[in-house]
């Protein structure tokens, strides 16, 4: 429940939320009912209508390292993160949510960098280690963009594969002005069907942060970056989205990874625009020849 109360904490300083937390003890029910309660009222004035949805955070996080052969042979490995949820217990909290009239239930989830890039190193390394593949594809990226170490370079795969599924989450969401971290919340149906990028295997609905169109379908955003909360208006009211959708500019002199000045880097092994914020930020970008 840690997840969930940190977000009523937030959500419960907007005049736009009312949150209740629930649980079986509360309300004496003989099914299971959602972990929390949200009320989301006059999102531009007080004739708006009043959205009532079940809330529930009762996922595992699993980390895996993807490892990917392309058709042209090349070897290349991804840290991806899913949110599993179980199907059976999601199934007994919309009984509630039906029983109750709520508009839905909404899969909370959170996603934080420092926490991702940290999962990564470890099973980067680990995977260095232990497995020839991994470490035949790290070495590779080490000569390629001209690392001192293992290490720094398992650093920049990490920094790399976050920046990869972020940006196409914030693509998806319309809001690529804000961090991307923080708390999302997504339908489990849309139109009486299961949301689309949702997965269902085996008896657990599955958020795979590379299925990043399913962030289309989200009902709130709450950037703890920024401390920001945005509503998909588009979703709760059917009317035009007030959300922009933002076009990025691309500077060839900012990096795209943190948004600091670039540099020539001179070296033994050849030129390359580096990041200004190094070693903080490891990105790097080698002229096209």
């Amino acid at each position: 429940m840690e997840v969930l109360t940190e977000l009523f904490n937030i959500l419960s300083k907007d005049l736009h939320f009312n949150v209740t937390k629930l649980d079986s003890k509360t309300y004496e029910q003989n099914w299971r009912v959602p972990e929390g309660f949200i009320s989301i009222i006059g999102l531009e004035n007080a004739k708006m209508p009043v959205f009532y949805y079940g809330l529930t955070d009762s996922y595992k996080e699993e980390y895996k390292i993807k490892k990917v052969v392309t058709p042209k042979g090349q070897k290349q490995v991804f840290t991806r993160l899913y949110y599993i949820f179980d199907r059976r217990d999601i199934i007994e909290k919309e009984k509630y949510v039906v029983a109750n009239a709520f508009n839905g239930l909404l899969l909370l989830i959170k996603f934080d960098k420092n926490e991702f890039i940290e999962k990564a190193i470890e099973m980067l390394t680990r995977g260095y280690e232990e497995d020839d593949f991994i470490k035949e594809v790290i070495n590779k990226v080490k000569e390629k963009n001209m690392f001192d170490s293992v290490e720094e370079t398992i650093r920049f795969m990490a920094n790399r594969d976050y920046n990869w599924i972020i940006g196409k989450i914030k693509y998806n969401v319309g809001s690529l002005e804000y961090s991307g971290q923080g708390f999302y919340l997504l339908p489990i149906k849309t139109n009486m069907q299961i949301t689309p990028g949702l997965k269902i295997e085996n008896g657990k609905v599955i958020i795979d942060l590379e299925n990043s169109h399913l962030f289309k379908n989200f009902i709130v955003y709450v950037d703890t970056i920024n401390n920001k909360i945005i509503f998909n208006k588009q979703r709760l009211c059917n009317k035009t989205s007030t959300i922009l959708e933002i076009m990025s500019k691309i500077d060839d002199n900012t990096c795209p990874w943190c948004g600091a000045k670039l540099r020539v880097v001179k070296t033994k092994k050849g030129e390359f625009l580096g990041c200004t914020n190094y070693p903080k930020c490891l990105y790097r970008r080698f002229p096209k020849l």
